[in-house]
């Protein structure tokens, strides 16, 4: 615990990102269970982060890709491997994001996605996945052609394909894939 957290615990006052990602969570769980739409969360979250490919590492934020919210952009959420995740955006979180703005709580577009998604595994059974909050919403420079290194549907040759896909995160090998 660090000196701010204990201080505003003894006073009790609440570090406003910590009070943003709660009244985050309390919306994005009873959103998930009043319209199911756990999956299509998981999916906007992991298509976000999905851009993130260590051969960009030395181009720095924000054109290394990864979750960071960049999916919100009309380059990315209209390009074919995003296929139906506007609606994510548009329809569930949007609200989310507006109605803790009205309540003068801020929050990343990055850390909602990625809240989103791991709410959404919680809430539909799966583990409590420990999460870092703090990102900044990037929008990069450089724009990546699609598919942004995201998997295709049909691809000529499934398992090279998934190689092409996975091998660009460090370390990843065929076992890590599958």
């Amino acid at each position: 615990m660090s000196c701010f957290e204990c201080f505003c615990g003894i006073f009790g006052a609440e570090d406003p990102k910590q009070k943003a990602l709660k009244a985050a969570k309390a919306k994005c769980v009873e959103l998930i269970q009043s319209k199911s739409c756990g999956p299509i969360l998981i999916r906007i979250a992991w298509h976000d982060s999905g851009t993130y490919d260590m051969a960009n590492k030395s181009k720095g934020f924000p054109n290394s890709g990864g979750a960071i919210g960049s999916i919100r952009t009309p380059h990315e959420i209209d390009a074919p491997p995003n296929a139906g995740l506007k609606k994510a955006l548009d329809v569930y979180l949007t609200p989310i994001k507006n109605d803790l703005e009205k309540d003068g709580l801020v929050i990343s577009w990055a850390d909602l996605i990625q809240l989103a998604s791991a709410t959404a595994v919680e809430v539909m059974g799966g583990p409590k996945i420990p999460m870092k909050y703090g990102r900044v919403d990037g929008t990069p420079t450089e724009l990546a052609p699609a598919p942004f290194g995201l998997p295709a549907a049909f691809p000529d040759s499934p398992a090279q394909h998934l190689r092409d896909v996975f091998y660009k995160y460090d370390g990843m090998s065929d076992e890590d894939i599958v």
